[in-house]
Formats: C-alpha cells, sequence, structure tokens
C-alpha cells in the first residue's frame, strides 16, 4: 500500500484494510461519554452461528454494527434478547475478515451512551426493545 495513501487515511479517521475494508479509527458516535464506558475483561469470542438474522447478512459474510445490543452465552457473544444481561459491541464485528481479532471483540458492560444512535434502537423516540432495556446497565441519554 501507497505509504502517503496510509497516511491520509489515518489523518482522516478511517483505514484501508487489506481488501479494501473501510475502518474507522474514531470513536463510535453513540458513546456519550468514553470515560465512563467499563468493560468486560479483554473481550469475547463471537457465536457466529447465533446470528441468524437476515439483517446482518448471510453465513461466511455476516457484518454485525458497532453498538449493537448483546449478552454473553457460554462466554461467546450472541445478540440480546432481554432474558440475559445487556451488553454493547464496541466495533464492528465482520465474520469473513481477515483483519479482525480471533480472540474475541470488544464488549461494553455500562457507561453513558447515545440510545437513539444505536443500530438495534426503532420506533419514533429510537429506543432499544423494552425487554432488552431493562437487562442493560447504562445511562441513555
Amino acid at each position: 500500500m501507497n505509504k502517503s495513501l496510509l497516511l491520509t487515511a489515518l489523518l482522516f479517521g478511517s483505514a484501508v484494510a487489506i481488501r479494501g475494508e473501510k475502518r474507522s479509527l474514531s470513536t463510535p458516535v453513540w458513546i456519550a461519554d468514553y470515560h465512563s464506558l467499563d468493560f468486560h475483561g479483554a473481550g469475547a469470542p463471537m457465536n457466529w452461528a447465533a446470528w441468524t438474522d437476515a439483517k446482518y447478512g448471510v453465513a461466511g459474510r455476516r457484518l454485525i454494527p458497532s453498538g449493537t445490543a448483546i449478552s454473553l452465552a457460554s462466554g461467546k457473544i450472541v445478540p440480546a434478547d432481554g432474558t440475559t444481561e445487556t451488553f454493547l459491541l464496541l466495533t464492528d464485528a465482520r465474520e469473513d475478515s481477515t483483519t479482525d481479532s480471533i480472540s474475541g471483540y470488544g464488549v461494553v458492560v455500562r457507561g453513558n451512551v447515545y440510545e437513539g444512535l444505536l443500530p438495534d434502537s426503532s420506533g419514533s423516540l429510537a429506543v432499544l426493545a423494552t425487554a432488552v432495556r431493562n437487562k442493560a446497565r447504562f445511562y441513555f441519554q
């Protein structure tokens, strides 16, 4: 990759991965106060088989966006359903990515976030489903 192109990409808050995927290097927009966030250890691996909703894509090419409401089942990330504690995915997760960490993705446990900017928020007020929201430990703004 051309060094000046890489430097330009880094200066403008994005980077281009080997296969041309655009990656953001900035703080996700849904975070209201980064210093208020608590994280789950060093993250957790993804249980890709649990992500069957068509909005995430097809098997082998799924994309889970940053800020998605998640839960942990047997130590792996699964979609939040409101029956267990709700967390948020810190970064985008791509099933077929050659650049994502195989050891896991960042998991936000609590903190100040903009609920209306989360990908799972819906309705005229853009809020999370009640069952999911009730199991979350976030201060929603």
